[in-house]
């Protein structure tokens, strides 16, 4: 069973996209969805791990991982989360999922890409964080 933290439904997420990448799904736009879902659990477990004594409810509402990470950033200069990477992650949220003018199709390339924003992200978190 899930705990209900974002720490753990992130995990579970991360599990599930690497069960996909082992059978080489080529699901390419849902795969994308799932790598900013697991980035943008992480970075809101730490948010609000990080930030307990001031209200970020705003940020742990909305789908902007670049404004998180800006906020993870300025509190630990080091980390250096690619703010760039994490807003062309975020489109996926909704580019990738439903139609309409901004609906894309995610190629393999795009979605390497997103997988590697994620792990970075992850990685990043973890070893500042852990």
């Amino acid at each position: 069973m899930i705990r209900n933290t974002y720490f753990d439904i992130a995990e579970n997420d991360l599990q599930y996209l690497e069960s996909l990448l082992a059978v080489k799904s080529t699901f390419y736009n849902q795969l994308a969805v799932q790598c900013q879902q697991v980035a943008e659990k992480y970075l809101k477990g730490y948010l609000d791990k990080i930030f307990v004594d001031e209200d970020v409810s705003d940020l742990l509402r909305k789908h902007n991982m670049k404004k998180i990470a800006s906020k993870l950033n300025a509190m630990k200069p080091g980390l250096d989360l690619d703010t760039i990477g994490l807003a062309y992650l975020t489109d996926f949220y909704y580019d990738a999922r439903y139609p309409g003018d901004d609906f894309y199709n995610v190629t393999e390339e795009d979605f390497e890409k997103c997988l590697s924003v994620m792990y970075d992200t992850v990685k990043k978190l973890k070893e500042e964080f852990g």
